[in-house]
């Protein structure tokens, strides 16, 4: 509780000064960025290979996203409180090594990295900062991941948030800001990495279940923020503190975010203020709004969508997330535009044009690899790479 008081002050202050995080120049991609998304479903366990077994799997892997003209992988490293890489602070994910926290003879991490090398791919580990568990049971994890130690001793203070849809590290507790910021120091140490990256999962629920405790300890301390606004400044803090930490260790390393692309919603139900972050200095260098529609889409047409992102105001560069995991799918939230990704085999191709013809972006990056070997979605692929290989 003592440590809480002095956290919650300095969020507020920033707050309402609007002070701007530090300053760090920006150097802008040299080249356009080309990515694919590497997540945990996609990644190659090692559990039972033995290293070359391994390296020439993940050869494969990164062939495979070279053929397709790609320069730029987004690989996730902590998924759930867990690692794809030798951690000192988290257990080996279960998707990298059978169960969470079992052990491997080799670092999985370390020959992904040789293997992108090889082919020319830039690296950027992927993070999500404070999901421990899609499955709201504590048993499945690992006794060796921090949220379960938290747990056992007794989760006093709401560190650990258990709802419906998982479990969490509550995002208003400074001691889980810090854990979140030493695993990110932890892999920007150790690796030659070219970013450090991190997706939408900030506030896992608009529930005062949450972080009642914290919230209750603001206002008996003189707090006037809303719950709302304090939130807010709960990931801003975090955000800009993990800017801070990776450019205090390597100001060439690239900090990006991909939040969804809806921007209200960003806002009200996550906490993410994605405006602030795309017109300050110190929040992120590339900012990949997640624009998963088609251009059928009722509400959220790809064109409309990728257009509103562009403030003039904009400090930071942009790319644009795209799905290839609706390719030859119905998108049964899209309205009248339902089957668009049935009924058509361009839909990426046409997307990435009208990425690049667009000055306000950098590139785009793709959700995931293994819709790029996907059967059901190689006419899509076949037109994505002859218009990334050959521009036509």
């Amino acid at each position: 509780m003592k440590r809480t008081i002095p956290f919650m002050m300095i969020i507020i202050i920033l707050f309402m000064s609007s002070c701007q995080p530090e300053n760090h120049q920006y150097q802008a991609p040299q080249q356009e960025i080309r990515g694919i998304w590497i997540s945990c479903y996609d990644h190659i366990s090692a559990k039972n290979k033995t290293e070359a077994e391994y390296r020439e799997e993940t050869d494969k892997m990164f062939q495979t996203i070279s053929a397709c003209g790609l320069n730029t992988a987004f690989v996730h490293l902590r998924a759930f409180s867990d690692a794809f890489y030798e951690s000192d602070l988290f257990p080996y994910s279960s998707f990298i090594a059978g169960s969470q926290g079992a052990e491997l003879n080799f670092d999985p991490f370390e020959v992904m990295l040789e293997s992108a090398e090889k082919n020319g791919i830039s690296v950027h580990g992927w993070i999500n900062p404070f999901r421990v568990s899609s499955k709201a049971n504590p048993s499945l994890m690992s006794e060796k991941n921090p949220a379960k130690q938290i747990l056992n001793s007794g989760n006093v203070n709401g560190e650990i948030c258990i709802l419906s849809n998982g479990i969490y590290y509550n995002p208003s507790c400074e001691s889980n800001h810090k854990l979140v910021l030493d695993g990110v120091k932890e892999i920007v140490n150790k690796y030659d990495i070219n970013g450090i990256h991190i997706d939408d999962y900030f506030y896992p629920s608009v529930s005062d279940e949450v972080d009642i405790i914290q919230y209750s300890q603001y206002i008996s301390s003189g707090g006037k923020l809303s719950l709302e606004e304090w939130r807010i400044t709960n990931v801003n803090a975090f955000v800009s503190s993990l800017y801070s930490a990776v450019k205090a260790i390597n100001p060439e390393i690239t900090v990006s975010i991909s939040p969804a692309a809806d921007m209200a919603k960003n806002k009200s139900e996550l906490f993410a203020d994605c405006e602030l972050w795309l017109t300050s200095d110190g929040y992120a260098d590339i900012i990949i709004p997640q624009i998963y529609y088609g251009f059928e889409h009722n509400s959220l047409a790809f064109e409309q969508t990728l257009n509103k992102w562009c403030s003039p105001e904009r400090k930071v560069a942009l790319a644009c997330g795209i799905a290839a995991y609706k390719c030859g799918k119905e998108d049964e939230f899209a309205g009248s535009g339902h089957s668009e990704w049935q009924n058509n085999s361009d839909i990426l191709a046409r997307q990435i044009s009208t990425v690049t013809a667009n000055k306000n972006y950098t590139g785009f990056v793709i959700f995931s690899y293994s819709d790029l070997i996907r059967e059901d979605a190689q006419k899509e692929i076949k037109n994505l790479k002859e218009l990334i290989n050959t521009g036509k």
